[in-house]
This record gives C-alpha cells, sequence and structure tokens, in this order.
C-alpha cells in the first residue's frame, strides 16, 4: 500500500508531544529497533511504512503485519522521518498502558528521575536501567517524554524492556509506605562506604536542579558519588551518576 498527502502529515505530526497524546501513538525508526519490535508481544503496532528493498529482505518478519504494511519511497521517508538520514523503515506503535507495578516494586530496585529534561539522559538512563535489569523507571509529570522521539532513539531498543510509569514520588509513597527511598544529591552519605538495600527506589534528580525540594522530603537515604580531591568538576551528568549508583546498588 502507498500512503496519502493527508497520512503523510498525520505522520509529520507525531513528531510533536501534543498529536502523540491525541492519538496515543509514538514512532519508532530504523531497521535494528523495528526488528526488536517484531519479536515483542506486547507492542500494538499500528502501521509500518518502509522502502521496497527493506520489505522485500524482511519479508519472513512481517507475515503477521501483511494489512499494515505501507511500501513508501525515499522521497516519502524523508518527509515523515525525524532522523537527518532516514533510515529504511518507519513504525508507529500505541502507547503501552505502563501501569505501575507495585508489587514488582517491593521485589526489586526501581529508579524515579525528578524532572530530567535532556532527552539524551532519559534514553541513557533506561539503557541503564535495561543493563542492569530494573524493571521499572518512574518518571515525575514534568519529566521529558519517553516517546520523545530523540529518547526512543537514545534508548536502541529500551524502552521495550523497561516500563516507565509517570507518578509523583508522594503517589509512590503512598502506595508503599514502607519503600526505602534513596536520594543522589551531593551531600549524602558516600555510596561506596554505605550499606545499600537490594531492593528499593533510587531517585534522581534534575540535571541543574537536582531533586525538587518537595520530593528530598520524601527521601528516607540521600548517596552521593564522592568526588576525588583537587577535580573541577561542579557535578556529574545525570546518566553518569545513574550509572555508578545503580551499579554499587547491583553489587550488594
Amino acid at each position: 500500500m502507498t500512503i496519502s498527502k493527508n497520512t503523510i502529515k498525520y505522520l509529520r505530526s507525531l513528531r510533536q508531544k501534543k498529536f502523540r497524546q491525541k492519538y496515543n501513538n509514538f514512532v519508532v525508526e530504523g531497521d535494528k529497533m523495528a526488528k526488536e519490535i517484531f519479536s515483542q508481544k506486547h507492542i500494538e503496532i499500528e502501521g509500518i511504512y518502509a522502502l521496497e528493498s527493506w520489505i522485500t529482505t524482511n519479508e519472513k518478519l512481517l507475515l503477521a503485519y501483511r494489512d499494515k504494511i505501507f511500501n513508501i519511497s525515499i522521497t516519502e521517508l524523508g518527509q515523515i522521518s525525524s532522523l537527518n538520514t532516514p533510515n529504511q523503515v518507519f513504525v508507529v506503535l500505541k502507547q503501552p498502558s505502563n501501569t505501575p507495578n507495585y508489587n514488582q516494586v517491593k521485589q526489586n530496585l526501581s529508579l524515579y528521575l525528578d524532572g530530567i529534561q535532556d532527552p539524551g539522559n532519559m534514553g541513557t538512563i533506561l539503557r541503564i536501567a535495561d543493563w542492569f535489569g530494573i524493571p521499572q523507571v518512574f518518571c515525575s509529570p514534568d519529566c521529558v517524554e519517553v516517546y520523545n522521539p530523540k529518547v526512543i532513539q537514545s534508548t536502541m531498543g529500551a524502552f521495550l524492556r523497561v516500563d516507565t510509569p509517570v507518578t509523583t514520588l508522594s503517589a509512590l509513597r503512598k502506595a508503599l509506605p514502607d519503600l526505602v527511598l534513596y536520594g543522589a544529591t551531593m551531600t549524602g552519605e558516600n555510596i561506596f562506604e554505605k550499606r545499600v538495600s537490594a531492593t528499593g527506589v533510587i531517585v534522581i534528580g534534575n540535571e541543574g536542579q537536582g531533586i525538587s525540594p518537595e520530593n528530598l522530603s520524601l527521601v528516607d537515604q540521600q548517596i552521593r558519588i564522592p568526588q576525588v580531591d583537587g577535580s573541577g568538576m561542579e557535578s556529574l551528568n545525570a546518566g553518569v551518576a545513574t550509572g555508578i549508583i545503580c551499579a554499587v546498588f547491583r553489587n550488594v
């Protein structure tokens, strides 16, 4: 099937958050992530827009989606793609419900992101969670949207395996009052010297402001990555800090 001008207009609109929310859809681009999607049973595919050569090469993978495949030209792909160099295939997916799994939180390590704004940081943190087997990354309502195309691309497929419920920290605390909340701050206890638990929630603050005062008041224990004497850096990147902290927690 080919696509109309109205379809192109609709697909281009999904670059904007308000239209992703209106249609409850999001976009994934590129050969590698598209193939990962086809192996996932919990993801609902609305449409696959791809070059004829890609469709032919992946014919066996696409058998279950014949009625959702659209054969498009390189020009049409360039019109709908948000990438500087469009990559063969453009897939539209339904947004999953991402309902918090509180039983899972009780039994595992989770992250809570407080106002993370940079799409690259969000994507990196989801990759870190995926690497360390952290199943849920909770996002405050003012975080950058997980379905932002830049976030999706930077996750390298981690969004398929890590759930990202949006909620307030106070709601999480209310649902699980016995949960231990660890807050990453500049003045907390040295994480390399502190005894931490294999379960709980690690709160990571905004890139510039850190954890908000409201959320910091809910934190049970503050932790920090110590700075070596002589370092001229004011702080660590949020993604880098998350990786170091998760490595310590997973080494318990």
